[in-house]
């Protein structure tokens, strides 16, 4: 049996394509789409059609992850439309405008599923533990096993910190598949992992695939996504042009003085990547 399993899209439509084209050409007998379709890149509606085409005609099976989450939040009444929260989450907002309806069909997606029962696969985005709690290869092993979950299946899938790692722990196979679309281990090539059932165990590899990179950058510009949803995506954009996370410093470093009104979602992102020598390479795309 051979699997394929690929995570963290954001919206970065020639990555899938790339990924995708890739893994065919490698013949899974299923493929697995482990959460983070849309947001947090330009191209959602595009992407979300992609896959539900795939779904539809290749069997293909996707999770809900915590940016269909985000999204899906967007809907309710008490979505904030004005002030510091709204302005954070501005680019999400956007995203779900931009699918027109159809983040309803985000939510019928489940968040875990679990294969090949004689030897089991179990899949999530993040870990058994929530599709925020992730999986890194510097966890220690009893982290390791308290966010795989128990009973511990032969093989264990996650993404969402986007960062690829293969371990193996006390007969269970653990992967991070990485990011399909938005990698943050320095590699801009899109990510995704490969697995074979052999000689009574799983067996994996992380695939590496090359894409029209520049046709990702002209959609940052093209699409309005840099233009139209708040300053958040400029963060976004220097996280695709390096290949290392922006939105997770900006959250410990800056959230709690936007809610408090100390400083602006602009002022922050603007200081933040001055402080990285980067606020001038983003602004020239901007």
């Amino acid at each position: 049996m051979k699997l394929a399993v690929l995570a963290d899209i954001h919206a970065n439509l020639p990555a899938l394509e790339a990924v995708t084209a890739d893994l065919e050409t490698w013949g899974p007998d299923h493929v697995v789409v482990a959460g983070d379709v849309v947001n947090r890149g330009p191209r959602s509606p595009e992407c979300l059609a992609f896959v539900q085409d795939k779904i539809q005609h290749a069997g293909w099976q996707v999770l809900k992850g915590n940016h269909e989450d985000y999204v899906i939040e967007q809907a309710k009444p008490d979505a904030p439309r004005t002030g510091p929260l709204y302005e954070i989450y501005r680019h999400t907002q956007w995203t779900y405008e931009h699918l027109n309806g159809d983040s309803q069909i985000l939510a019928t997606w489940p968040d875990d599923l679990t294969l090949h029962p004689e030897h089991p696969v179990r899949i999530a985005h993040a870990s058994a533990l929530g599709n925020t709690v992730g999986l890194f290869p510097i966890l220690a092993d009893a982290e390791l096993t308290r966010r795989v979950g128990q009973p511990a299946p032969a093989l264990f899938c996650g993404g969402h910190t986007h960062y690829p790692f293969l371990t193996r722990l006390e007969g269970t196979l653990i992967a991070n598949v990485g990011a399909a679309g938005l990698p943050f281990d320095g590699d801009r090539r899109g990510c995704y992992a490969q697995f074979t059932f052999r000689r009574g165990q799983w067996e994996g590899e992380i695939v590496r695939v090359a894409y029209d990179w520049a046709r990702t950058l002209a959609d940052f510009q093209d699409s309005g996504f840099l233009s139209q949803a708040g300053a958040m995506p400029w963060l976004v954009l220097a996280e695709f042009l390096h290949a290392k996370s922006q939105l997770y410093g900006w959250m410990q470093d800056y959230y709690e003085p936007v809610l408090a009104g100390q400083t602006t979602v602009e002022a922050s992102v603007r200081d933040q990547l001055e402080k990285q020598g980067l606020w001038d390479e983003v602004q020239h795309y901007v």
